[in-house]
């Protein structure tokens, strides 16, 4: 079997930054580095490599996106064997859940990977995580994924792009829906799980980015704030059972407003079952409840729409 070629696309964040000063800070030689490391630990491997921007992704914004998007396609088009994007991961989901959308079903396997320090800390996972994205790609899966390996794992964790959710407080680590990943790399082999269960796939490869989607998570004792003139829609993250406090007049009042200019309010984080009597008033809040997924792949979701 000829193994085509790996198209390594560099946009920065911490796999792609080196510490001078106590500060971390994108490196734009970094992108060597990661590919010499891989190829003194697992030999020879054949890369194209292109960067269309270098930023920390805490900086990510839709004209990031749209970058990438373009350096993907054109890298697919080229005809690789897959694709790899080196990417931060403070705002990881956000673009795994785009690209997901957008290329999920190309056929060609494109997984990001990030890292929980430079690589030249040893503690770095970034190696790691791109060898397991070399390993998906030459298993030949198809799909959209990120490979991350946790602190304290052997392996590395291979998610679906669409399925990864928000990070906690605090934390580097990296989890999937229903705490159920597509598989795992281990010994350099990808292994899939028996037990994955992904959320209903989506392709809105010819949608583009348009319009503000207004993102809201409640919280106690909360101030609800203006609907934009220029909103298309309003997305809510409930809290753990699917429930939002409509019995608060403040939510009450935002949520009518949003309805009476015509901005359609959806719910992420609901499901069937747990029939508390806040979710009653859902129908007259006008709140329509999304499918099961992560918070950001619907917010990205509705972003594409």
């Amino acid at each position: 079997m000829i193994l085509k070629r790996i198209s390594v696309v560099f946009t920065g964040g911490t796999i792609g930054s080196s510490r001078a000063g106590g500060v971390i800070s994108p490196d734009a030689d970094n992108g060597s580095l990661l590919l010499d490391l891989y190829k003194q630990k697992y030999g020879a491997a054949e890369f194209d490599t292109v960067a269309p921007y270098m930023i920390l992704s805490e900086n990510l914004c839709a004209e990031n996106l749209l970058a990438l998007r373009e350096c993907v396609s054109k890298a697919l088009q080229k005809g690789c064997g897959g694709v790899i994007v080196t990417h931060g991961t403070d705002t990881l989901q956000y673009s795994a859940a785009y690209l997901d959308f957008v290329f999920g079903a190309c056929g060609v396997p494109v997984v990001l990977v990030s890292a929980a320090y430079p690589l030249e800390d040893e503690r770095s996972n970034g190696l790691d995580n791109f060898a397991a994205a070399v390993a998906l790609i030459r298993s030949g899966e198809k799909g959209v994924f990120v490979a991350y390996r946790n602190a304290g794992d052997s392996f590395t964790t291979i998610h679906r792009g669409c399925d990864v959710l928000p990070h906690l407080p605090l934390d580097d680590s990296v989890y999937s829906l229903f705490d159920s990943p597509c598989g795992y790399v281990k010994g350099g082999r990808f292994e899939k799980n028996p037990r994955y269960k992904s959320a209903d796939s989506v392709d809105l490869s010819g949608n583009e980015l348009c319009g503000e989607v207004l993102f809201v998570r409640p919280y106690v004792g909360m101030s609800y704030p203006e609907i934009p003139q220029n909103a298309k829609a309003v997305l809510l993250e409930g809290w753990h059972s699917g429930t939002l406090p409509t019995g608060l007049a403040d939510f009450r009042s935002f949520c009518l407003k949003a309805k009476q200019n015509g901005v359609p309010v959806y719910l992420t984080g609901s499901q069937a079952g747990f029939e508390y009597a806040s979710k009653q008033a859902f129908a007259e809040l006008g709140i329509r409840v999304l499918p099961p997924m992560s918070p950001v792949a619907a917010y990205v979701m509705l972003w594409l729409l």
